[in-house]
Parts: C-alpha cells; sequence; structure tokens
C-alpha cells in the first residue's frame, strides 16, 4: 500500500522556508550548547563539599619567611551577578603545620602587604592546580626578618588553623607564614568556596536552553510541516 499526495499538497521550497530552517537551526545550537553548561554546572553542584568548592590539601614549603600569593582585584564594574565578590562567596583556607611550628595565614590589602613584606624573603606563587591541587612557586630575595604576621592590623579575615572571609570588593593578598614571622614554612593547605554564581549560571543556563529549544520548534515547524487543505487530502491508492 502506497500513499501519493495531491498536486494541491505540494508545497515548494521557498527562500523563506530556507531562512526559516536556518534561523531555528542556530538557535537550535544554541540550546545544546546551552544545555551543556547547564549540565556542567549541575555536575559542579555534585563536587561541593560542606556547600564549598574545594581544592587540596597540597603541602607547600618554603625556605623563606613567607608564602604570598599575587594580588587580586576582586569586584570590578558590570552587572552585579558577575562581580567578583559575588562569585566568590565565602572563602576558607585550611592550614596544618608539618614541623610543629604555628602557622599563620592572612588576607590584607596588596598595598599593604606589599609594605610588610618589603625586603622580607619569601615565595611568591606563580600557578597552581585544582585537581589535583599543586602550587607553584619563585623565591623572591630579602633577608629582613618581619615582624609576627599577627601584631599587624591591617588584616581583614586571619587564621592559624582555618580562615574564613567574605570575599568584598578590593585589591587583597593572601599570605602564609610562621606565627612568629620565622623562616622554612611546611604546612599542608587546602582551599574552598561557595561560588555562588554557579548556581545562578547553571539555572540561567538551564532556563535559556528550554526558551531556544521553543524559539528553535517555532521557527522550523511551521517550515518542514504541510498544512491540511480542504480537498488536499492525502489519497491511498
Amino acid at each position: 500500500m502506497t500513499t501519493t499526495l495531491a498536486p494541491s499538497d505540494r508545497r515548494s521550497w521557498s527562500g523563506w522556508r530556507t531562512i526559516l530552517v536556518v534561523m531555528g537551526s542556530l538557535f537550535g545550537l544554541v540550546s545544546l550548547i546551552l544545555f551543556a553548561i547547564g549540565g556542567v554546572g549541575l555536575w559542579a553542584q555534585q563536587q561541593r563539599e560542606n556547600g564549598s568548592f574545594t581544592a587540596g590539601p597540597a603541602r607547600v614549603a618554603t625556605s623563606t619567611s613567607a608564602l604570598l600569593s599575587p594580588s587580586v582585584d576582586v569586584g570590578g564594574t558590570g552587572p552585579d551577578a558577575f562581580y567578583a565578590d559575588d562569585f566568590l562567596g565565602e572563602v576558607r583556607i585550611d592550614i596544618t603545620s608539618k614541623n610543629g611550628t604555628p602557622v599563620f595565614v592572612g588576607i590584607g590589602p596588596a598595598a599593604e602587604v606589599a609594605t610588610y613584606l618589603k625586603g622580607v624573603g619569601y615565595d611568591e606563587v606563580t600557578d597552581f592546580d585544582v585537581d589535583p591541587f599543586k602550587v607553584s612557586t619563585e623565591a623572591r630575595a630579602g633577608d629582613r626578618t618581619p615582624a609576627a604576621p599577627a601584631d599587624q592590623s591591617f588584616w581583614v579575615a586571619t587564621g592559624t588553623d582555618t580562615l574564613n572571609w567574605t570575599a568584598k570588593g578590593g585589591d587583597w593578598s593572601v599570605v602564609v607564614m610562621n606565627a612568629d614571622g620565622s623562616p622554612n614554612i611546611d604546612a599542608e593547605l587546602s582551599l574552598g568556596a561557595t561560588l555562588p554564581a554557579v548556581e545562578g549560571i547553571t539555572i540561567g543556563s538551564l532556563i535559556g536552553a528550554v526558551l531556544m529549544l521553543l524559539i528553535t520548534t517555532a521557527f522550523i515547524v511551521p517550515a518542514v510541516v504541510r498544512p491540511r487543505r480542504a480537498g488536499g487530502e492525502a489519497r491511498v491508492t
């Protein structure tokens, strides 16, 4: 048994139909990309530990008096949802001494940290990997002995075992030291942050993907589906 359409049902493939299919395909591609981003976000949500994304622990050791992160500029211009402080959320740094010397970790204004460490030998973080967590450093020469870090008043957050900090706009540096300012740091370090923007990006991507899929359907279906016409029904022969 075969199905034959009457001539009145035949519909030419016009330029407008081509445009509709092309536009629908583009929206479909965007939908797939957004679904992929949303899927990665959902997977990332499952990797949280106690509500935070974590890296580490990793052992860090220096022959100098401090381990210094490059200055981090938190904040900026643009929509508030994309501010770096909103992205980081709650920051947590855990540190454990491996040689018995009490350790100190602090976050402070980059300019004041630089003044405090002027002339002091320290190791600066040049790179780090998250998985597995690994810190790469480069030594900066200096021969001055720093004052005890806990005696400084410029820190916005400090800790001897754990540091907790709600990220705020500014230019910050993270410093790890022996509590007495002596050289030869040997400690185990891990980092964590809640990254609240990840949830927003995930939800936004999935909603956007569904909307793009609906737009794709609205473009393509009218272009490829033949409408029924009176007297133009398929004839069965």
